[in-house]
């Protein structure tokens, strides 16, 4: 009896390792396909996604500091803007992590990229105390969870520098001098060599008055003379600016300056009422003929209308 039990019970153990083995075969077969198939889509996904570059620009305007980025990508041997980037891009000093407050270093802002390609990105405060002690940094502008572009970061590495902008208007000839001096050595020096541009600030851009390509001598200075016809503001001052562009060690470094002028802007003329003048200024013949034309032609269509309603009355008494 003891041994036909044994052999029922054994046969019974060997009949259930079989039915889970039927189970368990097709159960790691299908997790197998699974996880090899999200695998190559996100492989597919990764491979489809389209290279960008990146090309930053610290920009420091009277003692502001903001980071420009300018994203381009390659298509048919040309360099185009790329204008559509749904995910925002992050701006660390330093490294790529979240701020700390002890260090002064990690993630500083983020900025959305516009249809020209162009991220526009502010320091926040506290930066402000961290460049009093620091004076070389390491900027770092990264892209990342992008739809339809890779995974991209850049990065630059600038020192401080400082322009001071001196105006000699006492005599006939008005001059203007610059002086650039960069952090170098634990020490503001004279940056020679440095194409620093002097002009005068207009609306829209600003006028040079340097020669193209001029650089600054041994002890960082630099100086040009100013157009003597040239019109100024209407506040009898004319503005000078002193600008560093896109240079290799300190970025782009501008600084203004207000100074008096003695060319007043031509006024506008006055225009009178004449054909070719705005709507506010048109000849008064020719307002009040319009105005005649108008008022007649819907004097016209509402006296038809009320014909319309005369003849049905009429026709309901009749």
């Amino acid at each position: 009896m003891n041994i036909y039990m044994k052999a029922m019970k054994n046969k019974l153990v060997n009949k259930t390792i079989k039915v889970h083995n039927v189970f368990l075969v097709p159960f790691v077969i299908g997790a197998f396909i699974f996880c090899t198939s999200i695998t190559a889509q996100e492989t597919k996904d990764t491979a489809s996604k389209l290279s960008i570059s990146m090309l930053l620009n610290s920009i420091a305007s009277n003692g502001e500091r903001t980071m420009k980025v300018l994203v381009t990508r390659k298509e048919n041997k040309k360099t185009i803007y790329v204008g559509d980037i749904r995910s925002p891009l992050n701006l660390y000093l330093s490294e790529v992590k979240d701020y700390e407050a002890a260090t002064g270093t990690g993630w500083m802002s983020k900025s959305a990229v516009n249809y020209e390609g162009e991220a526009l990105f502010t320091f926040p405060a506290w930066f402000n105390q961290v460049a009093d002690t620091l004076h070389e940094y390491t900027f770092i502008v990264k892209l990342e969870a992008d739809p339809k572009y890779e995974d991209t970061e850049e990065q630059i590495s600038i020192a401080d520098a400082r322009i001071d902008l001196e105006y000699d208007g006492d005599d006939s000839i008005k001059t203007a001098r610059g002086l650039v001096t960069g952090w170098k050595e634990g020490a503001y020096l004279p940056a020679a060599g440095a194409e620093l541009k002097l002009g005068i600030k207009r609306t829209f851009n600003f006028l040079p008055f340097t020669e193209a390509g001029a650089t600054t001598d041994e002890e960082g200075k630099i100086s040009g003379e100013l157009p003597a016809d040239l019109p100024g503001n209407a506040n009898k001052t004319i503005t000078l600016i002193a600008r560093l562009d896109e240079d290799a060690t300190y970025g782009t470094v501008e600084i203004t300056k207000a100074v008096p002028w003695a060319i007043l802007p031509k006024p506008n003329p006055v225009r009178g009422r004449t054909l070719w003048s705005p709507g506010g200024n048109a000849p008064w013949i020719l307002v009040i003929s319009s105005i005649s034309i108008i008022l007649i032609i819907w004097g016209t269509i509402f006296y038809l209308v009320s014909l319309l309603f005369k003849i049905k009355r009429l026709g309901k008494a009749s």
